[in-house]
């Protein structure tokens, strides 16, 4: 999904980067979604967990990444 979004890539690298630098921890995707920018969050060695209010969408985010956090904030 973000191999079009070469701005959104970028950005979510300098956050990845300033987290890392600043050793914030663990970082919450607050409406995650289907998880894809949680993954690469990951990817990019962030301890990023996910978080919706949707149940669907957190059904989907442990169906494609079931490696990752996702939770339903309800």
């Amino acid at each position: 999904m973000l191999d079009g979004s070469p701005y959104l890539r970028a950005s979510l690298a300098l956050f990845a980067e300033l987290v890392g630098d600043a050793r914030a921890g663990r970082v919450a995707d607050v409406g995650c979604g289907p998880g894809y920018v949680t993954r690469h969050l990951h990817d990019l060695g962030v301890d990023a967990f996910g978080i919706d209010l949707s149940p669907e969408m957190v059904a989907l985010a442990r169906r494609d990444y079931p490696d990752l956090r996702s939770r339903c904030g309800r």
